[in-house]
């Protein structure tokens, strides 16, 4: 009976679309910009990250809300690749999801949603090892302007779930996510205990990998 239930439950998981087992697996978080042609009357909403048709490996995230809007046609996005794919793929295929709200009739939630395929995008090529003394903190990375407009007056215990959208999904301390020059507010965590600092990340061609560390 054991070995049936074993089976089933294996049957199970490798049934499962690939996209959907990332959370299982071991993860790297990329904060990337992606950038699109103008979308005209439709809002973008949302972004679909996958591997191409012919990599070696199969892989396609679920829909990735953007973490900062730059412009109409440019967002950051936080995605968690496989490590697997991290570590062996530069460029993801991209598609926006965009949807038009019809008049009158928005107020009644009905918009229309389209795909917009974009083609690659790049992963980001900074390696960002994060580190604290204990290790074990949770991290969150916020784009600078993001923190200055949403968290800079308020008080971090209070704004815990909120910084959830921008945490670091890849492991506690110590970790590593990828990035580009983008500048960070990057909040740690641990045991009720809260670090902060500012990372203004130099250019990938000088300084390809890149260390912050705090102690608590």
């Amino acid at each position: 009976m054991k070995k049936v239930c074993l089976l089933i439950s294996l049957l199970i998981v490798y049934s499962l679309p690939s996209w959907s087992q990332t959370d299982t697996l071991d993860v790297v978080s990329s904060f990337i910009h992606v950038g699109v042609p103008g979308p005209g009357k439709y809002k973008i909403v949302a972004f679909k990250l996958s591997t191409a048709e012919n990599a070696p490996i199969s892989w396609q995230s679920g829909p990735i809300e953007p973490i900062l809007e730059d412009s109409a046609s440019r967002f950051m996005i936080k995605v968690d690749v496989p490590r697997a794919i991290s570590e062996s793929a530069d460029m993801l295929e991209c598609t926006a999801i965009a949807k038009k709200s019809y008049g009158i009739w928005s107020w009644l939630g009905y918009k229309k949603e389209i795909e917009i395929p974009y083609g690659g995008v790049n992963l980001s090529v900074i390696k960002l090892e994060i580190k604290s003394d204990p290790t074990g903190a949770e991290v969150y990375m916020v784009p600078i302007r993001v923190w200055d407009k949403l968290f800079k007056n308020r008080k971090l215990e209070r704004s815990v779930d909120d910084l959830e959208f921008y945490k670091v999904n890849t492991s506690v301390t110590d970790t590593f996510v990828r990035i580009d020059q983008t500048v960070f507010k990057v909040v740690f965590h641990r045991n009720g205990l809260f670090k902060t600092l500012i990372h203004r990340p130099q250019p990938q061609s000088i300084e390809p990998i890149q260390i912050i560390n705090v102690r608590f």
